[in-house]
């Protein structure tokens, strides 16, 4: 009996010392002891697993998609996952041995054998247990809140000489000197980022540039639409390829004719295109009546990075100095100089600020938009780059929740919101965005 205690001693060591050798050893002999290879998983993530663990030796570790290399480690003594011993749910993380390991088990089964003293003593430390562990998720959330606000007010501070950049003699010059779009497109922006636009009107603005006239009908008459016969009314045109169409094709014939033909501005462009498919499509799920909007935004959002591949091919001495310009602030003085409306300006001006910013820092007027673009702009890039690291975008649930997408999850709104509908009609996508869509079509369900 006396070598049987000092095993069970050395097997939980001090963590029990409410019990006698007995009531220890009948405890040790209820329960299994289970070893682990380095690597080796003791449960996964989801798992519908009841059990108790304790670690009688080795080193184990937490690891979850958002751990981001500081995940909870358990040495000897430490319980392993807090869990319901009646409930459904399943683990929260997944647990692996970082080293060979050993780790005492204790099923709901084996629990409910035992005497009341040694199931008290068990909840007890259970007990104890989840209210260290809330103490420091406390003082971690603490820590978090402090180094968020001083990470806020740097980049705000870092930020700050933006709002003197309409006093800048050298930017305003830059800023002015840069082509204009044609008045009538810059009108047919207007418009299409009103409410309620009508054929009729878009029709009278786009037959203003018969050259426009000429894409729109080459566009619907493409092997893209495989119509059985040539169509040339521009209005019916235009009433068949939609509004966000005839917009990529306006839009589009402006900033070609404004940007050099290089192989950057190409990746801007292609960038922006699709960025303003994806950003359409999205608001089907939030709200469709702002699908033309956030469209124009998503086209014209990196127009200040194609004002700064122009301004660096102009003037190559500067291009130091054009490299520290903000794009975000430099795109919106354009577009207010174009007399762009004021919504989209601000948008596309406070892009970046979602990556460092919740949603309660903007006007309520602005929320929206803001997030749509941010959105948009992270589900574009899951398609076409895969998915991003957590910490690239640590607000990024808060714009989800903003638009009603409650799960705050981007790979689901990729899956379930926004690749479905870009599928049903790619057909009639450039062939780039189709490429794209079809790359990154779920296999096994997943996006």
């Amino acid at each position: 009996m006396l070598q049987k205690a000092q095993v069970v001693n050395r097997a939980f060591p001090s963590i029990f010392s409410s019990l006698s050798d007995e009531e220890q050893i009948r405890l040790f002999n209820t329960g299994t002891v289970k070893r682990l290879a380095e690597k080796e998983l003791l449960f996964k993530k989801a798992m519908p697993d009841k059990n108790i663990y304790w670690v009688l030796g080795g080193t184990l570790r937490a690891i979850s998609r958002h751990s981001n290399g500081r995940a909870i480690r358990f040495k000897t003594g430490d319980l392993v996952g807090e869990t319901s011993l009646r409930g459904s749910a399943g683990r929260n993380c997944s647990v692996v041995a970082e080293e060979a390991s050993s780790v005492f088990c204790l099923s709901p089964a084996a629990f409910d054998t035992l005497d009341p003293k040694t199931r008290t003593a068990i909840l007890e430390l259970l007990h104890d247990t989840l209210l260290a562990r809330l103490e420091s998720v406390k003082e971690q959330s603490d820590s978090a809140r402090l180094r968020e606000a001083a990470l806020v007010k740097y980049v705000e501070k870092y930020r700050k000489p933006l709002q003197k950049y309409e006093q800048s003699e050298v930017i305003t010059t830059i800023v002015e000197n840069i082509p204009r779009l044609p008045l009538h497109i810059t009108h047919l922006i207007e418009l299409l980022a009103s409410d309620r636009p009508s054929t009729k009107e878009v029709a009278g603005l786009a037959k203003q540039d018969p050259s426009l006239v000429v894409d729109i009908l080459k566009t619907i008459n493409s092997a893209r639409f495989h119509l059985p016969k040539e169509i040339t009314d521009v209005s019916y045109a235009i009433t068949y390829l939609g509004f966000n169409e005839v917009y990529h094709i306006a839009v589009s014939r402006g900033l070609t004719k404004l940007m050099p033909d290089s192989r950057e501005f190409r990746e801007v462009y292609l960038h922006s295109l699709f960025l303003s498919y994806v950003g359409a499509e999205l608001c089907h799920s939030h709200d469709k009546d702002l699908a033309a909007l956030i469209s124009t935004i998503g086209l014209l959002h990196d127009i200040g990075k194609t004002v700064a591949l122009l301004l660096r091919k102009q003037y190559p001495k500067w291009s130091l100095f054009i490299e520290m310009l903000d794009t975000s602030k430099l795109g919106a003085m354009l577009l207010k100089q174009w007399n762009i409306p004021n919504r989209i300006c601000q948008a596309i001006e406070y892009q970046a600020y979602p990556a460092f910013c919740h949603p309660d820092a903007f006007a309520s007027d602005q929320k929206i938009n803001i997030a749509l673009l941010h959105v948009a702009h992270v589900a574009s890039d899951v398609l076409a780059k895969g998915p991003a690291e957590p910490f690239e975008n640590p607000y990024l649930h808060d714009y989800l929740r903003l638009l009603k997408f409650e799960h705050g999850e981007i790979d689901r709104v990729v899956k379930d919101n926004i690749l479905p509908g870009l599928m049903a009609k790619s057909q009639w996508l450039p062939d780039f965005v189709r490429n794209i869509i079809h790359s990154a079509r779920p296999a096994g369900g997943r996006a």
